[in-house]
């Protein structure tokens, strides 16, 4: 893929110099600065990856590549709890180790892979994509049952009844509204998703399964998840903006 090409730059095929037996300092401090300028959205992403609990719900900012080994990479972050921000270390270890510097390159290309795979678990611990994806979820069900049954539902729900008419005024207004509501998300979610696509395939360079991933799970729940998508391409961007102002 693009990612891959990109890899085998001869600025990034330079790093590989140090030979078959180890990363010396010089070829790690290389091969750092081309993630952190080149791939800073995967760097962001991999720090992601490295989080859990309640690090998972803060900010991260500042991610940068610190150092390669055979062994592992090491990586460091800011971590933002509301106002509160403190430096922050990771320590990721290949597995297995690298046998040889010449394995950097794909086992990299490997992390970027993983770090930028979305989680359906999001589904379920993401607390506005929960919401959004039960509330499609009922419109859904609501538009399959189609407006005459719908309503008739309704009307024999004494408990349901009370609720939609003192909102909607009667149970065919109702299901109007939610047929009509499902029909609206399940266009702004596709668009949603279509971008994310693009933004995942021409941005980050992500293959083609991965990208459809994003796209499913935009459709589920819309903007939440094309706003992960825009954070690493803000990410992203930044980084080689600021490449090209050095």
């Amino acid at each position: 893929g693009a990612a891959k090409q990109d890899l085998l730059r001869p600025s990034y095929r330079a790093t590989m110099s140090a030979g078959q037996d180890g990363i010396t300092p010089e070829a790690s401090k290389r091969i750092c600065a081309h993630m952190n300028q080149d791939h800073a959205a995967t760097v962001h992403a991999l720090v992601s990856s490295t989080l859990s609990g309640s690090d998972a719900r803060c900010k991260v900012q500042n991610c940068r590549m610190k150092s390669v080994s055979l062994a592992e990479y090491t990586l460091s972050y800011v971590l933002c709890d509301g106002d509160a921000c403190s430096m922050k270390k990771a320590v990721v270890p290949f597995h297995p180790p690298l046998a040889s510097a010449d394995l950097v390159r794909p086992a990299l290309i490997a992390e970027h892979h993983r770090a930028l795979q979305p989680k359906f678990s999001w589904l379920v611990t993401d607390p506005v994509m929960r919401m959004l994806f039960g509330a499609c979820i009922l419109l859904g069900v609501g538009t399959a049952l189609g407006e005459a049954e719908l309503a008739l539902r309704i009307d024999n729900a004494p408990w349901a009844l009370s609720i939609v008419t003192t909102v909607f005024g009667t149970s065919e207004l109702f299901a109007k509204v939610v047929i009509g509501a499902w029909c609206f998300s399940l266009a702004a979610h596709g668009l949603e998703a279509l971008y994310t696509a693009y933004l995942c395939k021409t941005k980050l360079k992500m293959d083609v399964f991965t990208t459809f991933k994003w796209f499913l799970l935009n459709v589920c729940t819309g903007f939440p998840v094309m706003n992960k998508v825009r954070e690493l391409v803000a990410v992203d961007m930044a980084a080689r903006a600021d490449k090209k102002g050095e």
